[in-house]
């Protein structure tokens, strides 16, 4: 059949039932049924392991103490991630955030969608309230505090609207933050974590999944507020990278999932150069590739703005 791992229109993965393993001729990836779904759903070894478990009814043993040890670790720093983006999305809605995203072309309502809030400039407002259900290990390994000399504790995110950043299944791995004032930098994203490697995660993959098959392709854009705006636009098949360069990674997570790809990457020479090395990866990873040249000076979200919708999806 047709591999699920990348785009091809000539059938060349293959199951052997008597040996319980894949094996796809094209991409040359191959395994049993645990690195199958560990590829497809990009789950753990541990993760796979339980899922199978569960669905076949089989009773697995005590995991081993280590193992405990980062599933419980994992499971604070998510618990401390969703506790701030409750804390974050109750402050949204006060004037400076809502008139900077108004300003943007944000509603309140689109916001809601996609979660987004507001880290007040207070240096450890955060911090503060957090501190009382979280471990300052934690919330530092969350990405969410930074520690500096003398013991310093403060909030990473100050002044900034705030992005949630979630897997292909609707899980919270980080944050994204855009600064209300003058800040630099103008946007700020939480560490590498336990959980989260910005080079392998695309921004609202979890919305855009619903539209691929329908639409029958994936639109990249570069930036958070270009995809939002795709989105309010009606573009729902719309990801973003994380103001990194588009990787193999970002590649193969959209191969499984679509064969056509259409990059719309800001109309200035910097944004046409990131497309032509995007195109690059996509065409290795045999995706049918094209892209959307936007007037110069204008990136998605301003054309939007500026001369609508229809503009944009013309």
């Amino acid at each position: 059949g047709l591999c699920p791992f990348h785009g091809e229109k000539s059938p060349s993965f293959s199951v052997s039932r008597e040996k319980g393993t894949f094996y796809c001729f094209g991409c040359k990836r191959g395994g049993d049924v645990i690195d199958f779904l560990v590829e497809l759903d990009r789950l753990t070894f541990v993760e796979a392991v339980e899922t199978l478990a569960r669905r076949f009814g089989i009773e697995l043993p005590p995991a081993s103490p280590a193992a405990q040890q980062r599933r419980r670790e994992e499971d604070a720093l998510l618990e401390a991630l969703e506790a701030a983006q409750a804390w974050f999305s109750r402050r949204v809605s006060g004037d400076r955030p809502r008139a900077f995203l108004e300003g943007r072309g944000v509603s309140m309502e689109l916001a809601a969608t996609f979660g987004l809030g507001y880290a007040p400039a207070e240096w450890s407002a955060l911090f503060d309230d957090l501190h009382r259900r979280f471990s300052e290990r934690v919330l530092i390994a969350a990405g969410l505090v930074v520690e500096g000399e003398g013991a310093r504790r403060w909030d990473r995110f100050r002044d900034r609207i705030t992005i949630p950043i979630r897997s292909p299944r609707g899980t919270l791995l980080a944050f994204g933050g855009r600064s209300v004032g003058e800040d630099s930098p103008k946007y700020l994203n939480s560490p590498e974590s336990g959980v989260f490697s910005k080079s392998h995660v695309l921004f609202a993959l979890d919305r855009a999944l619903r539209t691929f098959a329908e639409r029958q392709r994936v639109v990249v854009v570069e930036g958070y507020f270009d995809c939002i705006a795709m989105h309010g636009a009606g573009i729902t098949e719309t990801v973003a990278t994380l103001g990194t360069a588009f990787t193999e990674h970002h590649a193969r997570e959209l191969a499984r999932r679509a064969t056509r790809v259409l990059v719309c990457y800001d109309g200035d020479a910097p944004g046409r150069a990131a497309a032509v090395a995007a195109l690059r990866v996509l065409l290795a990873a045999d995706l049918e590739t094209a892209v959307a040249l936007l007037p110069a000076g204008y990136d998605p979200d301003e054309l939007i703005r500026r001369e609508g919708a229809a503009a944009m999806r013309s």
